[in-house]
C-alpha cells in the first residue's frame, strides 16, 4: 500500500512537472519575437528557459533506466541551475532600469552569467561541486563536491542582490498601481531560486528510495513555484509592448489556451489512458489514439465554443467600446461581400427584365470602375469604361445631363445598354452607373417591373454608399493611429516607473523600436513646426545631433534637414511626373508634408483616391522611415571611425 502511494505522488510530481515545462517553453516561444524589443523580456525569457531545463532534465533522469545516462541528464541539470542566479540579477537590473537607471550596475549582469559559466565548467569536466551519482528511487540526483558549499554561497548571494534590486525598483515607483505591480512581480520573483536549488543534495541519501513525506512537499513546492511563475509571466509580459493591457492579456490567454493549456490536458489523458486501458478492455495503442484525437478535438471545439464568454468572465474584452469594435468587424462589408452583394443584384435584374447582361461601376477620381457584372459583355470591361462618355456621364450632375446622348425617362441610352445614374440618398452625389443590356429600343418595363428594378436599384445604391462611409471612417482611425499609438506609448512608460521611465528611452535602440516609423510620420505632420516635430523622439539620433552643427543648434531645422534628405532618396531620376508610378511616393511626400497641402487636394492633383493616397502614403513614410536609419546608420559609422583613428 505504502509503495502505491509512494508511485502515485511520484506520478503527480513527474505530471506536475511536466506542466511547469510545458507552459514555461511556451512562455520562451511567445517571448522570442518579442525578447529583441525590450531588455526586461530578454532577461524574463532566459530565466524561464533556465528553469525550464532544470525542470527537464530533471523529470527525464527520473524516468531513464540506465544510471551513467542519468547521471549525464543530471549534469546536463546544472546548466539552468548554475545560470539561473545570473539570468535573477539579469531581470533585477533591468527592471531597475525601468524605474531608476542611474542605480544600475552595468558590470553586474556579465560578472554574474561569467560566474555562473564557471561553476557550470567545473560540474560538467569535474567532481569539485558535485560528484557521484545517488540512484536514488524515485529522486535521482547527484552527491555534493567539496565546493558544493561555494556554489551554495554564490546562488543565494546573487538572489539576496536581485532581490534587493528588486526592493529598489519597487521603491522607484511613483503610482499605487505600479507599486502593486512591482510587488507583486518581487514575490512571484522568488519561484525561480525556490525552485531550481538542489535540495536532494543538503537532505542527504537515504538508502533506498525517497521518504513519504519527501512527497507532499516536492508537490506543494512545484504547485507554488507553477503560480509565482504565472504571476511573474502575467505582470511582465506588458514590457516591449505598447499595446493596451487588454489587448496583450487576450493575446497571451489565448496563446496559454491553444498550446501549452491543450498540451497539457492532452499529456494528462495520455498518462490516465495509458495506465487505465487494461481496465477498459482496450490494447494500450488502440485507447491511446481514440482518447488523444478526441481530446484534441474537444479541446478546440471548447476553446471556439467558449472563447467569447469566457473573455467576459474574465474581463479580458468587456469594454463597450470593445463589443462596439468587435461586432463593426463582424458586419463589415469587404469588398469580396460587396460584389457578392451586387452580383446577387444583377442576377436578380437580368432574371426579372430578360435580358442577358448587366453591370454596375462605381464613380472613382479615376473615372468609372467595374465593380460586378453578370453576363457577358458585349466588349471588355475596361473599353467600355474608359469610353468618353461614360467617362463624362460620372461627371455629369443630378437632373443636369449635359452630354447629347439620348434618354428615356430615368435611363440614358448608350450604345445597346439602358444606362441609369447611381446617385447617393440626397442626391447630390453620383456614386455609380447601373448598366442593363437593352432588350428593346427603347426602355419598355411594365409597371411591375419598374417597381422591383427601383428596389433593386436602391439596393446597389445602399451598398455603395456604405462602402464610401467605412472607406471614409477608415481614413480617419488611419489619420488617428499615430496619435493612439503616442498616447499607449506614453501609459505604457508610466505603468512601472511614472515619470522616470518618461524621460528615458524605452527601448534601447531608437533605430530598432517598433514604434520608429510612427515617429517619423509625427515629425513629417508638423514638418514646418509643432510639437510633434520639436519634442519628437528623432532627436536623439547621431545624425540630428550631428546635423545641429550646421543649423545654428537649432534642433528643429536639424530634423527637418534630415528628413528632407530622406525624403529626396525617394525621387527619381528623370523628369518630374506627377501620374507616373515611380513619383507617386515622392509626389506624396513632397506635396503632403514639404508643400503641407491638404489631402484632399493632393490626391486630386495625383488623380487618385483619398484612400488610395492613404495606403501609398503609408509605403512612401516608410521608405522615408528606412532612409533615416540609413543616415543614422551612416552617420554612427562615421562617429566609430573617427573614434578610432584618434586612438
Amino acid at each position: 500500500m505504502t509503495n502505491l502511494l509512494l508511485d502515485f505522488l511520484a506520478l503527480t510530481n513527474d505530471v506536475l512537472q511536466a506542466f511547469i515545462v510545458i507552459f514555461g517553453a511556451a512562455v520562451v516561444l511567445y517571448n522570442l519575437g518579442r525578447s529583441q524589443r525590450s531588455s526586461v523580456i530578454r532577461a524574463f525569457t532566459a530565466l524561464v528557459t533556465f528553469v525550464v531545463i532544470v525542470y527537464l532534465t530533471e523529470l527525464l533522469a527520473s524516468r531513464i533506466i540506465v544510471s551513467p545516462s542519468a547521471e549525464s541528464w543530471l549534469r546536463l541539470e546544472w546548466v539552468g541551475i548554475t545560470l539561473v542566479p545570473a539570468a535573477q540579477i539579469h531581470l533585477s537590473q533591468s527592471l531597475l532600469g525601468t524605474t531608476s537607471p542611474k542605480l544600475r550596475h552595468a558590470w553586474l549582469t556579465p560578472a554574474a552569467y561569467g560566474l555562473g559559466l564557471l561553476f557550470l565548467g567545473l560540474v560538467l569536466w569535474s567532481d569539485w561541486i558535485v560528484a557521484g551519482f545517488v540512484a536514488l528511487t524515485r529522486a535521482p540526483h547527484l552527491e555534493a563536491g567539496p565546493l558544493f558549499f561555494l556554489f551554495t554561497a554564490y546562488f543565494w548571494a546573487a538572489t539576496a542582490v536581485s532581490i534587493v534590486q528588486m526592493w529598489h525598483a519597487r521603491q522607484q515607483t511613483v503610482t499605487s498601481a505600479a507599486r502593486q505591480r512591482m510587488s507583486i512581480t518581487l514575490f512571484a520573483f522568488l519561484a525561480a531560486p525556490l525552485g531550481v536549488f538542489p535540495y536532494l543534495i543538503i537532505a542527504g541519501s537515504p538508502a533506498e528510495s525517497a521518504p513519504l513525506l519527501f512527497w507532499p512537499i516536492v508537490i506543494t513546492g512545484n504547485i507554488t513555484v507553477g503560480i509565482m511563475f504565472g504571476l511573474l509571466t502575467s505582470h511582465l509580459i506588458y514590457f516591449g509592448t505598447v499595446s493596451p493591457d487588454r489587448v496583450v492579456r487576450v493575446r497571451l490567454y489565448k496563446f496559454m489556451a491553444r498550446v501549452p493549456l491543450a498540451g497539457s490536458i492532452v499529456l494528462l489523458v495520455y498518462v490516465l489512458v495509458s495506465r487505465s486501458s487494461p481496465v477498459l478492455g482496450l490494447p494500450t495503442e488502440t485507447a491511446l489514439g481514440f482518447a488523444l484525437v478526441a481530446t484534441v478535438m474537444l479541446v478546440e471545439w471548447a476553446i471556439h465554443a467558449y472563447k467569447r464568454p469566457l473573455e467576459r468572465l474574465f474581463q479580458l474584452n468587456d469594454d463597450p467600446d470593445v463589443r462596439r469594435i468587435q461586432e463593426l468587424g463582424e458586419r463589415l462589408l469587404t469588398t469580396r461581400d460587396l460584389h457578392q452583394f451586387l452580383e446577387s443584384v444583377l442576377a436578380a435584374t437580368c432574371e426579372l427584365l430578360r435580358t442577358p447582361t448587366a453591370f454596375v461601376a462605381a464613380i472613382t477620381d479615376e473615372g468609372p470602375k467595374l465593380e460586378s457584372v453578370v453576363g457577358p459583355l458585349t466588349e471588355e470591361p475596361e473599353a467600355i469604361l474608359q469610353e468618353t462618355e461614360l467617362r463624362q456621364l460620372a461627371q455629369s450632375r443630378p437632373n443636369g445631363n449635359r452630354l447629347n446622348l439620348e434618354t428615356a425617362g430615368d435611363f440614358i441610352l448608350w450604345r445597346n445598354y439602358w444606362i441609369r445614374p447611381l446617385y447617393n440618398r440626397t442626391g447630390e452625389l453620383m456614386m455609380g452607373i447601373f448598366g442593363i443590356r437593352a432588350r428593346a429600343a427603347a426602355p419598355d418595363l411594365s409597371q411591375d417591373e419598374e417597381a422591383v428594378l427601383d428596389k433593386l436599384i436602391d439596393q446597389a445604391v445602399a451598398a455603395l454608399e456604405d462602402r464610401i462611409l467605412q472607406q471614409e471612417v477608415f481614413a480617419a482611425v488611419e489619420g488617428l493611429l499615430p496619435e493612439i499609438s503616442a498616447l499607449q506609448e506614453r501609459r505604457i512608460a508610466a505603468r512601472f516607473g511614472g515619470l522616470p521611465m518618461i524621460a528615458e528611452p524605452i527601448e534601447e535602440e531608437l533605430i530598432n523600436d517598433p514604434e520608429f516609423k510612427s515617429a517619423v510620420k509625427d515629425a513629417l505632420s508638423h514638418y514646418w513646426g509643432g510639437p510633434k516635430l520639436t519634442k519628437s523622439p528623432l532627436m536623439r539620433l547621431k545624425v540630428v545631433q550631428k546635423a545641429m552643427d550646421e543649423h545654428d543648434h537649432n534642433a528643429a531645422n536639424a530634423l527637418r534637414a534630415i528628413l528632407n534628405q530622406a525624403i529626396e532618396l525617394q525621387k527619381p531620376e528623370g523628369q518630374r511626373s506627377m501620374t507616373t508610378t515611380e513619383w507617386i511616393l515622392y509626389n506624396i511626400l513632397e506635396l503632403k508634408f514639404v508643400r503641407g497641402q491638404r489631402v484632399r487636394d493632393v490626391a486630386r492633383r495625383l488623380a487618385m483616391s483619398e484612400s488610395d493616397l492613404y495606403r501609398k502614403q503609408r509605403i512612401a513614410i516608410e521608405n522615408v522611415a528606412q532612409g533615416v536609419a540609413t543616415l543614422e546608420a551612416a552617420a554612427v559609422e562615421g562617429e566609430r571611425k573617427s573614434a578610432g583613428g584618434n586612438q
